[in-house]
């Protein structure tokens, strides 16, 4: 008897198993989904709350540089109860918690039946709404610091949203995931002739003389050779154009052999960076008030002896440099002033702020040390600074910029370094800054 018993028990088991989850019920078929999201083997009821659930949550609708936050309920997404009803096939003999086993198709069906469902009138309203927004994309000079390259939109430039590939890729982005992304494609109408006339037009606007600074020296550098550090590319469909390194390079070469010395040497791939940046922003309508500081070599003005513990920037190496106990401890290139000058003088550390947001241009600006006013208003030390969109794409000013003048005023790091300062620098410290 005793040899039987486990096998006994085993049989109770089972038999206690099937009593307490014996229960025979429908549940959706397996090839029912509500846009990419399965909702095979829920209840019905199950998969309604798993819809209004999804329905509820945000979509990141992202399009150059620019992005919006919405719930799929409000751009007219939902579904066809009736449609899920009729999918509800699948009978399934025994329910454990909500796992439901020993099921069998009575209405078997090879295709995917997806029971979402789109309001049209609702999500053309939205989209047709969007593309007033994102107007803006058609009708101003987009510029990349990737490449130093802007485009110009013709004058009867036209931005659209294709509706039923927004609606396709809308489709496919709808699961049980925390975030849905989706990626705007949009279609612009655009005559490259006309692309054309408005870039040579804006050529012959951010070509005005530019002054910069080689040391002490300043220099207008005249039209005719701004236009030949610009050149343009045309496709079929859009004209692009460049500022090109080797020219800038190659005016540098002929302005050091009349103003280069032993203590004034200028930095050519900085150089070339801080021309290339004050154009680009130039083709972006921003003023460049002040003379480009071509970056130098050189060394720190003071010797470490003006306080235990100090900083010294110098903006025409476009270097900072940390003291410590007499010593030169640390150097940093830097990016200051293009836009507004950063201004020359003595400065303390007045706070640290680990993120802080620029007073133009809504930039994010990691590890900001304020020391003063420029302008009327703070002014500091900051790593790179980006902006980042729902979709969560970040947008940061392009890292090729430092050594060369950047900013608006502060004072511009790497940021393992914006960090390191950071974490390194009390509030108090004393801030030098020279020409």
């Amino acid at each position: 008897m005793n040899r039987f018993l486990p096998k006994i028990l085993i049989i109770l088991g089972v038999i206690l198993f099937l009593v307490l989850t014996f229960r025979p019920h429908f549940v959706v078929s397996k090839n029912t989904y509500f846009g990419s999201f399965n909702l095979g083997k829920l209840t019905e009821q199950d998969a309604k709350n798993k819809i209004s659930e999804i329905l509820q949550k945000p979509i990141y609708l992202n399009a150059n540089y620019s992005s919006r936050a919405i719930q799929l309920s409000e751009i007219g997404v939902g579904f066809d109860r009736s449609k899920l009803e009729a999918s509800t096939t699948l009978k399934c003999l025994l329910r454990v918690g909500k796992l439901s086993i020993f099921c069998l198709e009575t209405k078997p069906s090879k295709t995917q039946n997806d029971v979402l469902v789109i309001n049209e009138k609702v999500l053309r309203d939205y989209l047709t709404q969007l593309e007033a927004e994102f107007a803006f994309v058609a009708k101003n000079t987009q510029i990349l610091f990737e490449n130093y390259s802007f485009s110009t939109p013709g004058e009867n430039a036209q931005i659209s949203i294709d509706y039923e590939d927004f609606k396709k890729e809308l489709s496919s982005k709808i699961s049980d995931t925390s975030k849905i992304s989706l990626k705007i494609n949009l279609k612009s109408e655009d005559d490259v002739y006309l692309q054309k006339q408005s870039s040579l037009a804006l050529i012959e606007k951010l070509t005005t003389p530019l002054l910069i600074k080689y040391g002490r020296q300043p220099i207008y550098i005249p039209k005719e050779t701004l236009k030949t550090f610009i050149d343009s590319e045309e496709t079929l469909s859009k004209y692009t154009n460049f500022i090109k390194e080797e020219p800038i390079r190659a005016y540098l070469k002929e302005l050091a052999e009349k103003y280069a010395t032993d203590d004034v040497r200028v930095v050519e791939y900085d150089a070339v960076k801080s021309i290339q940046n004050a154009l680009l922003l130039k083709a972006a309508n921003y003023e460049i008030n002040n003379a480009v500081i071509l970056p130098l070599e050189g060394k720190p003005r003071t010797n470490g002896e003006l306080h235990d513990v100090y900083l010294e920037v110098i903006k025409s190496q476009q270097r900072l440099y940390r003291f410590e106990k007499g010593k030169l401890t640390k150097t940093y290139i830097v990016s200051t002033g293009l836009t507004w000058e950063t201004p020359a003088g003595e400065f303390e550390v007045l706070g640290k702020q680990k993120m802080t947001i620029s007073y133009f241009g809504n930039w994010y600006m990691p590890d900001y040390l304020p020391i003063g006013l420029v302008n009327g208003y703070r002014f500091g030390f900051h790593s790179i600074p980006y902006h980042m969109d729902g979709y969560g794409n970040i947008y940061s000013r392009d890292p090729n910029t430092m050594g060369s003048p950047a900013t608006g005023g502060c004072i511009q790091l790497k940021p393992e370094e914006a960090e390191e300062l950071f974490e390194w620098a009390e509030i108090g410290t004393p801030v030098y800054v020279y020409e």
